[in-house]
Protein backbone atom coordinates (compact mmCIF):
# COMPACT_ATOMS: atom_id res chain seq x y z
CA UNK A 1 0.00 0.00 0.00
CA UNK A 2 1.40 2.93 -0.83
CA UNK A 3 1.69 5.80 1.60
CA UNK A 4 -0.66 9.48 0.55
CA UNK A 5 2.47 12.50 0.06
CA UNK A 6 -0.11 14.93 1.92
CA UNK A 7 -0.70 12.70 4.92
CA UNK A 8 3.23 12.32 5.29
CA UNK A 9 4.19 15.99 5.26
CA UNK A 10 0.96 16.39 7.63
CA UNK A 11 2.74 14.13 9.96
CA UNK A 12 6.42 15.32 9.30
CA UNK A 13 5.10 18.90 9.77
CA UNK A 14 3.20 18.48 12.78
CA UNK A 15 6.18 16.78 14.26
CA UNK A 16 8.67 19.69 14.06
CA UNK A 17 5.96 21.81 15.32
CA UNK A 18 6.52 19.59 18.51
CA UNK A 19 10.15 20.09 18.22
CA UNK A 20 9.86 23.52 18.41
CA UNK A 21 7.42 23.77 20.79
CA UNK A 22 9.82 23.74 24.22
CA UNK A 23 12.00 27.00 22.19
CA UNK A 24 8.88 28.82 21.48
CA UNK A 25 7.46 28.25 25.40
CA UNK A 26 10.94 29.74 26.60
CA UNK A 27 10.51 32.68 24.24
CA UNK A 28 7.67 33.80 25.96
CA UNK A 29 9.29 34.48 29.32
CA UNK A 30 10.35 38.44 27.74
CA UNK A 31 13.94 38.29 29.54
CA UNK A 32 17.18 39.34 27.67
CA UNK A 33 20.52 38.45 29.39
CA UNK A 34 23.92 38.93 28.15
CA UNK A 35 26.03 37.60 30.54
CA UNK A 36 30.10 39.41 30.40
CA UNK A 37 31.69 36.20 32.35
CA UNK A 38 31.84 32.40 31.96
CA UNK A 39 32.76 32.51 35.86
CA UNK A 40 29.44 31.10 37.48
CA UNK A 41 28.68 31.97 41.56
CA UNK A 42 26.35 30.16 43.76
CA UNK A 43 23.00 32.48 43.96
CA UNK A 44 22.05 34.97 46.26
CA UNK A 45 20.33 33.79 49.42
CA UNK A 46 17.41 35.83 49.34
CA UNK A 47 15.83 38.21 46.30
CA UNK A 48 16.08 41.10 48.48
CA UNK A 49 19.66 40.15 49.62
CA UNK A 50 20.25 42.11 45.91
CA UNK A 51 21.25 45.63 46.59
CA UNK A 52 19.66 48.23 44.45
CA UNK A 53 21.52 50.73 42.79
CA UNK A 54 21.22 53.72 40.59
CA UNK A 55 25.01 54.17 39.90
CA UNK A 56 27.74 52.17 40.25
CA UNK A 57 29.27 51.45 43.33
CA UNK A 58 32.70 52.95 44.58
CA UNK A 59 34.12 49.93 45.67
CA UNK A 60 35.21 47.45 43.67
CA UNK A 61 33.20 44.77 41.60
CA UNK A 62 32.98 42.54 38.06
CA UNK A 63 30.43 42.74 36.05
CA UNK A 64 27.89 39.27 35.45
CA UNK A 65 25.29 40.28 33.25
CA UNK A 66 23.30 43.12 31.85
CA UNK A 67 19.40 42.15 32.46
CA UNK A 68 16.63 43.60 30.32
CA UNK A 69 13.03 42.82 30.69
CA UNK A 70 10.04 44.15 28.81
CA UNK A 71 6.56 43.66 29.00
CA UNK A 72 3.24 45.86 28.41
CA UNK A 73 1.10 45.20 30.94
CA UNK A 74 3.24 45.47 34.79
CA UNK A 75 4.93 48.43 35.93
CA UNK A 76 8.52 49.24 36.65
CA UNK A 77 8.93 48.22 39.83
CA UNK A 78 7.41 45.02 39.24
CA UNK A 79 9.80 44.62 36.59
CA UNK A 80 12.51 45.85 38.54
CA UNK A 81 11.44 42.40 41.56
CA UNK A 82 11.64 40.06 38.36
CA UNK A 83 15.54 41.73 37.51
CA UNK A 84 16.61 41.52 40.83
CA UNK A 85 14.73 37.36 40.75
CA UNK A 86 17.37 37.09 37.64
CA UNK A 87 20.32 38.51 38.93
CA UNK A 88 20.06 36.39 42.34
CA UNK A 89 19.82 33.14 40.24
CA UNK A 90 23.16 34.51 38.84
CA UNK A 91 24.94 35.21 42.55
CA UNK A 92 25.08 38.73 42.06
CA UNK A 93 25.52 40.97 45.20
CA UNK A 94 23.52 43.94 43.30
CA UNK A 95 21.87 45.42 40.41
CA UNK A 96 22.39 49.41 38.82
CA UNK A 97 19.19 50.20 37.29
CA UNK A 98 19.05 52.11 34.05
CA UNK A 99 15.71 54.19 33.90
CA UNK A 100 12.70 52.41 32.37
CA UNK A 101 11.89 53.41 28.91
CA UNK A 102 7.74 53.62 28.22
CA UNK A 103 7.07 53.95 24.65
CA UNK A 104 3.48 53.58 23.26
CA UNK A 105 1.94 51.65 19.73
CA UNK A 106 -1.35 51.59 18.57
CA UNK A 107 -3.49 51.11 15.57
CA UNK A 108 -7.26 50.33 14.50
CA UNK A 109 -9.42 47.98 15.35
CA UNK A 110 -13.26 47.37 13.53
CA UNK A 111 -15.83 46.93 15.25
CA UNK A 112 -18.79 45.43 14.23
CA UNK A 113 -21.60 48.24 14.58
CA UNK A 114 -25.08 47.68 16.06
CA UNK A 115 -28.13 47.16 13.71
CA UNK A 116 -31.17 47.11 15.74
CA UNK A 117 -33.33 45.69 12.47
CA UNK A 118 -30.90 43.34 11.52
CA UNK A 119 -29.78 42.75 8.09
CA UNK A 120 -32.90 43.90 6.44
CA UNK A 121 -33.33 46.76 7.73
CA UNK A 122 -34.41 49.63 5.48
CA UNK A 123 -32.05 52.35 7.20
CA UNK A 124 -28.78 50.45 6.90
CA UNK A 125 -29.43 49.75 2.57
CA UNK A 126 -32.48 47.43 2.60
CA UNK A 127 -32.72 44.23 1.17
CA UNK A 128 -29.94 43.60 -0.85
CA UNK A 129 -27.47 46.22 0.42
CA UNK A 130 -26.89 45.94 4.29
CA UNK A 131 -23.18 45.12 4.21
CA UNK A 132 -21.60 48.55 3.39
CA UNK A 133 -22.09 50.13 7.14
CA UNK A 134 -20.96 46.53 9.54
CA UNK A 135 -18.41 48.29 11.26
CA UNK A 136 -16.26 51.06 12.41
CA UNK A 137 -12.96 51.99 13.52
CA UNK A 138 -11.75 52.05 17.07
CA UNK A 139 -8.55 53.52 17.97
CA UNK A 140 -6.30 51.68 20.65
CA UNK A 141 -2.92 52.09 22.32
CA UNK A 142 -0.25 49.85 23.80
CA UNK A 143 2.11 50.72 26.40
CA UNK A 144 5.28 48.93 26.55
CA UNK A 145 7.83 49.86 29.39
CA UNK A 146 11.49 48.48 29.23
CA UNK A 147 13.85 48.16 31.83
CA UNK A 148 17.34 47.15 32.45
CA UNK A 149 19.53 46.73 34.85
CA UNK A 150 23.55 45.69 34.93
CA UNK A 151 24.32 42.54 37.77
CA UNK A 152 27.13 42.86 39.58
CA UNK A 153 29.23 41.36 41.55
CA UNK A 154 32.15 42.76 44.63
CA UNK A 155 35.32 41.91 44.79
CA UNK A 156 35.83 42.38 47.90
Amino acid sequence: MARNPSRLSFWIRGGLFLLLLPALASCGSGVDMVKFTSETYPPAKSVSSVEILQKPPDRPYIKLAEITIGNSKKSGATLQVKIREEAAKLGADAVVFSNPVTSFSGGTQYAPVYRPWGYYSPYYGGYYGGAYMTTRPIPYKVRNTTLSGVAIRYTK
